[in-house]
């Protein structure tokens, strides 16, 4: 484990405070490290994440080196802050080595700040150890997730040449608001005068929102239309577009190497065969109703030949989500991952015997995973899914072949 992840786990206690202080004064501390290299800046409920990776992914061409910033990790918080080309199941993750040195450099600004405004939190330190880092390794540009919302996340500290919200759903209504047109009024923020904002949506409520604020401010608004393809073309179609109007502003060129539209690790990622299995993060409603719709699509299977391992986050909409994933599956074990937001494993089968017929109780990530396989026939399929907690537990090095 590295220095940082020992100090990263005594700042959760600090939660999320939202803000911009205390990222602004880190960046300031260090030279406005951001400023070094033009950046996209991608938010929005859910997507978010693969339309950074296969935007970074087309950037990352011609020897040019692209800075890439995503949350949650899955494994290790060095997923998080990544340079584009690289190997490794996460291309391009930062070493601990290098993370260490970072961190030690950066140590002086974090304690500098924590003294005069508060102690970062955890998010913050991360956000501005990525920028810093990007700016110290030289990268030609950078493709920067957001992590809750837009107005007051740490990333929207940061100024970037493209904004991009990929979509809109009822997620976070504790801190965001409570109706579409709210959560649209917070993440529109990060767009920026004179420069290009981009989105996904389709809904007229929320393009409303989004059209009359970068009006407002000077910023030039594009729509993709792209609500009758699944979850998954949305996200490529959409970071092909990005990829092609940041590049466009740089004079770049661009091409389509079939590789570049590989999946990405953790989204409806098949991991076994004979039975197949799936692991996918989705982790609220809007997620899970887009899980449902490209499993129905892309891995044609009746219920009676699907078994559901399913684990949620207690501080979700779970209920929601469940109703929503169960249909899919003729049996469900119940599981629960070792994080402290961990809904009881028995609590949500409780719930599930309600309206299902074979639900099981295997709190044990693993064990129900072995549970499954038992269960399930050759030629059927499991699907483990819930949040990134409990994708984070299935072993990825087992062997799920016959």
């Amino acid at each position: 484990m590295s220095r940082l992840a020992l100090y990263l786990q005594n700042l959760q206690r600090f939660g999320i405070q939202p803000g911009l202080e205390r990222i602004v004064a880190l960046l300031v501390s260090a030279g406005n490290p951001h400023l070094q290299y033009p950046h996209i800046l991608v938010g929005g409920t859910n997507g978010k994440g693969s339309t950074c990776e296969y935007t970074a992914r087309m950037l990352a061409q011609n020897g040019r080196r692209i800075g890439l910033f995503t949350s949650p990790h899955l494994y290790e918080w060095n997923e998080r802050i990544r340079v584009l080309p690289g190997v490794g199941l996460f291309e391009g993750t930062i070493s601990d080595e290098e993370l260490d040195a970072l961190f030690d450099d950066a140590l002086p600004h974090i304690e500098r700040v924590a003294s005069e405004l508060g102690q970062p939190t955890e998010f913050e330190v991360l956000t501005f150890l990525g920028l810093w880092h990007f700016a110290r390794v030289g990268v030609a540009a950078a493709v920067v997730e957001v992590g809750l919302g837009g107005k007051w996340d740490a990333t929207n500290a940061s100024d970037p040449l493209v904004s991009v919200v990929t979509h809109v759903a009822l997620d976070h209504m504790d801190r965001l608001g409570n109706t579409l047109e709210e959560i649209a009024a917070d993440k529109v923020c990060i767009s920026r005068p004179g420069r290009l904002f981009i989105t996904g949506e389709w809904k007229p409520e929320v393009l409303e929102v989004f059209e009359g604020y970068c009006n407002e401010i000077g910023a030039f608004f594009k729509q993709i239309p792209l609500s009758n393809q699944n979850y998954e073309r949305q996200n490529r179609a959409l970071a092909i577009v990005v990829a092609n109007e940041f590049a466009s502003q740089l004079d770049w060129s661009l091409s389509m190497p079939n590789s570049i539209m590989d999946g990405v690790p953790g989204r409806t990622e098949k991991i076994g065969d004979s039975p197949a299995i799936y692991i996918d993060a989705a982790n609220n409603p809007d997620g899970a109703q887009k899980l449902v719709e490209f499993f129905n699509e892309r891995i044609p299977t009746q219920p009676e030949n699907v078994v559901l391992v399913l684990g949620i986050l207690k501080d979700k909409n779970w209920r929601e989500m469940a109703e929503t994933l169960v249909p899919l599956a003729r049996t469900v074990i119940c599981c629960q991952s070792d994080s402290p937001r961990a809904l009881s494993a028995e609590e949500l089968a409780d719930f599930l015997r309600n309206i299902h017929s074979d639900v099981e109780v295997i709190a044990d990530v693993k064990l129900a995973v072995e549970r499954a396989r038992e269960l399930a026939a050759h030629n059927d399929t499991i699907l483990v899914t819930g949040s990134f907690t409990i994708i984070a537990e299935v072993p990825r090095n087992a062997n799920y072949s016959p």
